[in-house]
């Protein structure tokens, strides 16, 4: 499974769970609201409030009903999943996150660990199957958000090795487009100042900016921020130079997070001199890369610099 951190609005975040359950468990619930899957401590109450999983609700909230503790298990099952070693972890993802579609249509949760495993394909290096999944979301009664997403992760898979578009006005004024950074090698960082895994990559993104700049090395940052100036700040206060985009919306809205489905930031890809896009998910922290990919961003920029 993918090993980023990624900003997720799944109701709950389990983390380093181990499965301990067979997932035609999970599956084999599918279509009822019996209480039996959820046992075992899931649901506590000290009789003002109603814990299910990790989440406290009022006694009183209309929450607190057996069909939202059924789905909060669903859910909560899924997540152990996707967390597992599991060599056909995605794919019980996929078919424990349709099946919670099918049955909690109203809900986000399904579609967005469809979202998930959609990427987790991409990282575990089956692109055919990312696009399968995502066509098939795109094809679904799936909200529109979510189709769009969709639509734009697609757009970025085929966009490699291919020219990227993208154009817009800098915070500071100036008109950035990759179209007119042909000749240089550009990293187009999706990030926030309140994400803390994008915060901890720019000191070494900074780095090598500052270390290949003179060779034609550039940087552009699309902001998820929705505050101008703490964004201004932020990049007065730690010296950013390069070029930021903000439209004041977070990633589920961002206009390129959206136009290149971003599902998590931080999130990186690297365009070379003919403004062709080469390396996706790169990241500048060395604990996270795509299956089978060990070259630092360092080596990656290095690489693109040296080609004519």
């Amino acid at each position: 499974m993918k090993k980023s951190l990624r900003i997720v609005n799944h109701s709950f975040v389990c983390i380093g769970i181990i499965v301990v359950l067979v997932a035609g468990r999970l599956f084999a619930q599918t279509g009822t609201n019996s209480t039996t899957g959820w046992g075992n401590g899931f649901v506590k109450t000290n009789g003002q409030y109603v814990i299910i999983g990790n989440m406290m609700y009022d006694t009183n909230s209309p929450l607190n009903t057996d069909e939202f503790k059924h789905f909060m298990w669903r859910d909560y099952e899924l997540m152990k999943i996707a967390n597992s070693s599991s060599s056909n972890a995605t794919d019980q993802l996929v078919e424990g996150a349709w099946a919670l579609v099918k049955d909690y249509p109203q809900r986000a949760n399904g579609y967005q660990s469809i979202m998930m495993a959609i990427e987790d394909y991409e990282y575990e290096g089956k692109p055919a199957k990312s696009q399968a999944l995502a066509d098939e979301l795109i094809a679904s009664s799936a909200p529109e958000q979510y189709k769009l997403w969709a639509k734009g992760f697609l757009n970025r898979l085929y966009s490699r090795g291919k020219p990227v578009s993208l154009q817009f006005k800098a915070v500071d004024g100036r008109d950035v487009g990759l179209a007119q950074m042909r000749g240089k090698v550009v990293l187009v960082d999706f990030w926030g100042t309140h994400c803390g895994p994008c915060v901890a990559e720019l000191p070494r993104i900074k780095a090598a900016y500052d270390k290949f700049h003179s060779q034609g090395f550039e940087v552009i940052g699309i902001s998820c921020d929705t505050d101008l100036k703490e964004l201004e700040d932020y990049v007065k206060q730690h010296d950013i130079s390069w070029p930021q985009y903000f439209d004041g919306k977070q990633q589920d809205d961002n206009k390129f997070t959206v136009a290149f489905g971003i599902d998590g930031i931080p999130h990186m890809f690297l365009v070379d001199k003919k403004g062709l896009l080469r390396f996706d998910n790169v990241r500048a922290s060395d604990t996270y890369h795509a299956k089978g990919d060990t070259t630092s961003i360092e080596e990656k920029i290095a690489k693109l610099l040296a080609e004519e």
